[in-house]
């Protein structure tokens, strides 16, 4: 049987983006056929989707791998890959039954050896693999059917296991011994890799033996009926804002999925395209290399939380479009944390944070902030830290390289202090685990494991009823704060411009491009 989410939320308030288009997931949108360009701002840091939490790579990504579970348009779990599921009454087992008929992009059918390899692959090398922690084994019922036993009931299970920020994608059995990186990138998707150029563009093509979910009437959410209508879809990298703004106007690409707020005005008096503002995009963090002197000082880390002007950071950031909010979670969700005391945030205080400094046993240490030159809420951001901190007199060096780079060096305990960053698709999905992201865990943003805040995490997950979950959710957020675990700058929004010769296209998180045509 298929079972609702038995959560720690009660789910995310329906948004605009959700409810805009509501009556294109009734239908199949227009003609097949064609070549959808996607402008992306940034180049791919990989095509293995168990090894990047990139939002760009995201959006091709989900058009080439599927899950078990995935999440519908209301962000609750619902059926991918999986035919059913259901639960042992002592909650410790999930017997999957699997979808009959269900191709890999290289013609062999899925079958639960493909599944077990899957999972275990994620368990082992996913950024993500801590949420499949209380996961003790995977065994094979039959070529269709996979049970999956855990350590211990986990209520917030099926949130884990299909949650899109780092997909527990199926892939075919021969890739499940794969470093990361080295996979065939193949999966079980509408749409399959057939061109990936760095610094150019990733093409992806049409999957003719698609399995249709045919148990959905549309669209909806990350899964749903995924209709592949367009021949080809490409995404085109364009790091720079004037020339993707120049190349949508120009219809020299059908999408751009991101512009700079700035060109906004003139975009919309353009009668050709239609404009879309996504607010809340992410929510602006500040992550702290805490393996270093001086981050790994608590008095200096306060310091910087006392100095930090978050109206000039985010007004930079993300040219106007942003909002205050210390908090890990979004204002209208059901567990934004509002009796969780921010007292440093955003105060501004020169003279607390010179005391601070001083306390910490400063020995005038270079802070090495890094960004992604290709993101200017990463560039922007490390710029205007680095002026507030010099202003206490901190010493900085800002480094800017693209994404990929970012990426690789900030897993890294040296080269870097702080690194301006992003958390997306979890707030986005309401679910405090997610907003977290690995703060606290071995593979920590802040490179130093933090056993009391792992615990907290894993009552989040664990505790019996919702509101002792609850009650983890708070001290947890408490203690990231009071600890200044990662600074919460607040949250930005992002714009996307549509061509209107695209029909079908409903605003999402992610960008989806199954279902969508051209008129």
């Amino acid at each position: 049987m298929l079972i609702s989410r038995r959560g720690l939320i009660a789910g995310a308030p329906a948004t605009a983006l959700m409810l805009a288009n509501r009556k294109a997931f009734a239908q199949i949108a227009g003609k097949k056929g064609g070549d959808i360009i996607v402008g992306i701002g940034s180049p791919i840091p990989s095509l293995d989707i168990m090894g990047t939490t990139d939002d760009v790579g995201r959006i091709i990504n989900l058009h080439l791998y599927e899950a078990l579970v995935t999440r519908d348009e209301k962000l609750q779990p619902s059926a991918g890959l999986a035919e059913s599921w259901d639960i042992s009454p002592d909650g410790l087992t999930y017997t999957f039954k699997l979808r009959k008929g269900v191709k890999f992009h290289n013609g062999k059918e899925m079958t639960a050896t493909d599944v077990k390899a899957s999972i275990e692959r994620y368990q082992r090398m996913s950024l993500r693999r801590r949420y499949l922690d209380q996961i003790a084994e995977v065994s094979i019922v039959d070529p269709g059917t996979v049970a999956v036993k855990l350590k211990a009931p986990q209520p917030l299970f099926l949130n884990n296991f299909s949650q899109p920020e780092v997909l527990v994608a199926i892939l075919p059995a021969e890739d499940g011994d794969k470093d990361p990186g080295k996979t065939s990138f193949i999966g079980t998707g509408p749409y399959k890799l057939v061109e990936n150029k760095a610094d150019s563009h990733v093409k992806l093509a049409r999957f003719d033996d698609y399995a249709l979910d045919t148990r959905y009437p549309g669209p909806s959410g990350y899964g749903g009926r995924k209709d592949a209508l367009f021949d080809t879809l490409t995404f085109r990298i364009i790091a720079e804002p004037s020339a993707m703004v120049a190349a949508i106007e120009t219809g020299e690409i059908h999408l751009a999925d991101l512009v700079p707020e700035h060109a906004v005005p003139g975009l919309k008096n353009n009668t050709a395209l239609t404009v879309i503002n996504r607010m809340p995009t992410a929510m602006q963090n500040m992550n702290m290399n805490m393996a270093v002197a001086p981050m790994d000082k608590l008095p200096f880390r306060q310091a910087i939380a006392s100095i930090l002007d978050m109206d000039e950071i985010l007004a930079g950031a993300s040219d106007g479009n942003y909002r205050l909010n210390p908090y890990l979670q979004y204002p209208g969700y059901p567990l934004y944390p509002e009796g969780v005391k921010a007292p440093l945030y955003n105060i501004k205080n020169a003279e607390k944070a010179k005391k601070l400094v001083a306390e910490s046993g400063y020995k005038d240490e270079v802070i090495q902030i890094i960004g992604a030159s290709t993101f200017p809420w990463h560039s922007n951001t490390a710029l205007i830290v680095s002026e507030q901190l010099k202003s206490i007199g901190i010493k900085t060096q800002i480094e800017t390289m693209d994404w990929p780079a970012v990426v690789a060096l900030r897993v890294k305990k040296t080269g870097w202090s702080l690194n301006p960053g992003q958390f997306g698709t979890g707030p986005w999905l309401g679910d405090p685990v997610l907003s977290i992201g690995d703060l606290g865990g071995k593979t920590s943003a802040n490179n130093v494991e933090d056993p009391v805040l792992a615990q907290m995490v894993a009552d989040m997950q664990l505790k019996p009823t919702a509101e002792e979950r609850k009650e983890a959710w708070y001290k947890a957020q408490q203690h990231i704060i009071d600890n200044v675990l990662s600074i919460k700058l607040g949250d930005i929004g992002q714009t996307q411009v549509r061509s209107n010769k695209v029909v079908g296209f409903t605003p999402f998180r992610t960008t989806r491009l199954w279902g969508v045509s051209f008129a």
